[in-house]
């Protein structure tokens, strides 16, 4: 057939077979100016793998993670104080040895490791790690350091691997896993006790798992591709409990599961029922597995984290109980008139219901009422019973000026609330907008007094919402009995708007406002010196569904709340755009002449390069397709799908976690770079491979690999002394600032 239509001058038919997959009838003819060579996958790896001999690749393996270890470990210990982000995570391993809660932006499985370590290690939890203290002898940081390295020695034989699946001869994945363990930046991110080591070996073992269920895939539903299907799984599960940028290897294999799901769709004749069960098998092994160890990693957070802290304030009241230590559980249980409480509002990121003697400087001018995060003198509120629900048919009638009634706070009761520390009343001003929220008007604080009908302004009707089941009695408890306070005259319900007022005159702190929809507040504090305080821990009740929201809700607030620092831009933030091409390395550590000094400085062959050829590759990709549509590849179809689809694996896994950054509001650094790296040095590999194989005859193509080699390992030592530590006057390196951002001999400020 392929003679007989070379003949006829017609171009080579293509098809889908069977199991989905392209194939072709016959070759296509080779485009003028193409290499005779065929495509790398096509040849014998002996003439492409020279490089390996006879060593088995297995002692290949354990070589170059020999290799790994001596770059990781050399010197680990010689810098004896804390150093940089070791003063963050330090400290939350040592939380979970003693045992006390804390709050931070990321998930729990890195902390949880470096927790470990400490155990290991036998530190017993009492040093804080404060910034540039150095290490008491009861603290064995530098085992801590090993271990964290570990997971960087990791990357070197995982990158071979991958290499490998992805069809690169011994000796080509060889020099891939060689410029991993050959990258300044990832050996010196590896050597400290900080989230980044874990992080990037889970991203390595994602691209692991990805890469052996792409080689795999033309054969589901066997045992091995069960192993891989499931391997990816758990992969995807650990990355994103180590850090939520995992969540881009999540997006990555996501991607390539509805590539295949389509490509299955569209085989002819394919059973339905067989397609459904690709569906189910994926749904199981890429959804659940990975959000239940998800989940499991957090259950594991709460059990260790068992004493209370003030940072666990935003927890549900239910959760704040049952940690030992809590100052919370024992108050008295009866909420009546001349009752002092403290009252948190359920919007994470709002805290307590505050005011001050600063005024607004626009709308009413009264005194602010705001949301307030830490627990104060004026976050106290007197709650004071005007009328008793039943006793009046229109709320607008009761008298503001009538004395308090004693008893019991009920459901449906109207309620004042005066703030202690200022001596005003909680005021619902209808005249005004809210000061940033303009749908919503303006609430503040006012001295008794007044016209009768302005007075009205500070009743308050109390809605009781969802109470604990053993507190559910219609009248109002701490901790138990959530609430909504309707203004009698308004018809609107206090409120947390979300918003944040001006930090020249309202600090930054949360807006409070009176709308339509209104936020739940419970009590959580409760001071009456007249009745008996209790343990209200045995009416609160505790869901780990509820606590695993609220905590994953709050860590992604105060994820964006960390929003850049220009003071610091290009000192120690940085932004998207200069990582490529390493415009401006961090300094991790102090600078000066007598200390050991650290730079976060990348190997700057692995990163111009990678981001060049990354850069490159989708110009490569609208290339091909115009070939491809002109039927003039030079190639067999099958055999260029193979080499496109492993090139488009690790480019979409660059891309992918590189330019969502673009898109963050958050604070950024260098080392938010790594992950995207990663995959961008194994591209590099795979196209220095197939591209010097197209147009180069084999004994070149090795000379390209060996020179590339000693490039990258001369460019290592060189900048090595920044990566091991240097104890001298940063002035007798000489030729290290190859661009004049980088701040090797003095600061480079923006400008």
């Amino acid at each position: 057939m392929y003679a007989a239509a070379e003949r006829r001058g017609k171009k080579p038919a293509i098809f889908y077979d069977q199991r989905g997959t392209f194939d072709e009838v016959h070759l296509p003819q080779r485009a003028e100016g193409f290499s005779a060579y065929p495509l790398a996958a096509e040849r014998s790896e002996k003439q492409v793998a020279q490089g390996a001999g006879r060593v088995s690749e297995r002692m290949l393996v354990g070589l170059l993670t020999l290799l790994a270890v001596v770059t990781k470990l050399y010197r680990i210990g010689r810098r004896s104080s804390v150093s940089w982000d070791e003063a963050h995570f330090g400290k939350f391993g040592a939380k979970y040895i003693n045992g006390t809660f804390y709050h931070d932006v990321h998930p729990p499985l890195a902390k949880m490791l470096v927790g470990l370590s400490e155990v290991l290690g036998g530190h017993n939890g009492t040093f804080d790690f404060k910034g540039g203290v150095e290490y008491p002898s009861f603290v064995n940081y530098s085992f801590m350091r090993q271990f964290n390295a570990l997971f960087g020695i990791a990357l070197t034989p995982m990158a071979y691997i991958t290499c490998r699946q992805l069809r690169l001869p011994p000796a080509f994945a060889t020099m891939a896993a060689l410029f991993v363990t050959l990258d300044n930046a990832i050996c010196v991110m590896s050597r400290f006790i900080l989230l980044d080591a874990p992080l990037l070996a889970f991203t390595g073992l994602s691209a692991l798992a990805l890469s052996g269920l792409y080689r795999h895939r033309k054969q589901p539903f066997t045992e091995v591709w069960w192993q891989w299907l499931f391997g990816t799984g758990v992969a995807l599960g650990l990355v994103a409990s180590a850090k939520w940028v995992g969540m881009f290897a999540v997006a990555l294999v996501g991607l390539f599961t509805i590539g295949e799901l389509y490509e299955l769709f569209c085989v002819p004749r394919l059973p339905v029922r067989l397609y459904v069960k690709h569906w189910v098998a994926r749904v199981i092994a890429l959804i659940a597995v990975p959000l239940c160890i998800y989940a499991l990693c957090f259950k594991i957070h709460f059990a260790l984290l068992s004493r209370y802290d003030n940072s666990a304030n935003f927890m549900p009241m239910g959760f704040q109980t049952k940690l030992r230590g809590n100052p919370i559980s024992r108050q008295p249980y009866e909420i009546e008139t001349g009752s002092a409480v403290r009252l948190q509002s359920h919007v994470s990121g709002t805290g307590y219901l505050h005011s001050h003697v600063h005024h607004y400087p626009l709308g009413s001018m009264r005194q602010q009422v705001t949301g307030y995060g830490y627990a104060d003198a004026n976050n106290l509120w007197n709650i004071e019973r005007r009328a008793a629900a039943g006793t009046f048919d229109n709320a607008a009638d009761v008298s503001a000026s009538a004395a308090p009634i004693a008893g019991p706070i009920g459901h449906g009761d109207l309620i004042a609330l005066h703030h202690n520390s200022t001596n005003t009343y909680l005021y619902a001003d209808l005249g005004f907008e809210a000061p940033v929220s303009k749908q919503h008007r303006e609430v503040s604080a006012v001295r008794a007094g007044g016209s009768e009908a302005a007075r009205r302004n500070t009743l308050w009707r109390v809605e009781i919402v969802d109470p604990e089941r053993r507190m559910d009695d219609g009248h109002l408890h701490p901790l138990g009995t959530p609430m909504r306070l309707h203004s009698v005259l308004g018809s609107c319900v206090l409120l947390s708007s979300g918003e944040r007022l001006d930090k020249n005159w309202g600090w930054g702190q949360a807006e409070i406002a009176c709308g339509s929809r209104g936020t739940l507040w419970t009590i959580e504090r409760h001071i009456n010196k007249n009745l008996d305080s209790i343990d209200l821990g045995r009416f609160m009740s505790s869901s780990f569904v509820r606590d695993f929201a609220v905590l994953n809700r709050q860590m992604w607030l105060t994820n964006n709340a960390l929003i850049p620092d220009h003071d610091k831009h290009n000192v120690l933030e940085s932004e998207p755009i200069s990582w490529p091409f390493m415009q401006y390395p961090m300094r991790m550590v102090g600078w000066d002449d007598k200390s050991i000094k650290y730079l976060e400085i990348g190997n700057p062959l692995l990163w111009w390069g990678s981001a060049f050829l990354c850069l490159l590759f989708p110009f490569q990709a609208l290339y091909w397709l115009f070939c491809w549509r002109r039927r003039v590849l030079a190639w067999r179809l099958s055999a260029f799908r193979e080499y496109f689809e492993g090139a488009t694996i690790l480019w979409a896994g660059w891309f992918l976690h590189y330019a969502p950054f673009f898109a963050m509001g958050r604070v950024t650094y260098l080392h938010h770079y790594l992950p995207a790296l990663y995959f961008g040095i194994l591209f590099m590999a795979y196209q220095i491979y197939h591209i010097s194989s197209w147009y180069a005859a084999p004994r070149i193509v090795n000379f390209i690999m060996y020179m590339a080699i000693a490039a990258v390992v001369f460019v290592f030592w060189w900048f090595s002394p920044l990566t091991y530590g240097w104890d001298q006057p940063i002035s007798k390196l000489r030729g290290m600032e190859w661009v004049s951002t980088w701040p090797v001999y003095e600061d480079k400020l923006a400008l």
